[in-house]
């Protein structure tokens, strides 16, 4: 399949689900199957060294 988004998608899906998507689906509904089946991430900040604990 020639289209670069649905490649990645699809290694993206054997990552999670062990195995490539059964079928060839539109990339956006790919993407959106695989957000909500992932894990939520928690959420990023960065730390000053300036800054006391």
């Amino acid at each position: 399949m020639p289209d670069v988004a649905y490649q990645e998608l699809a290694e993206l899906w054997e990552a999670v689900f062990g195995e490539q998507p059964s079928i060839v689906a539109d990339p956006d509904l790919t993407a959106r199957i695989l957000v909500d089946c992932l894990p939520p991430a928690e959420p990023y900040s960065f730390k000053i060294e300036d800054e006391e604990e």
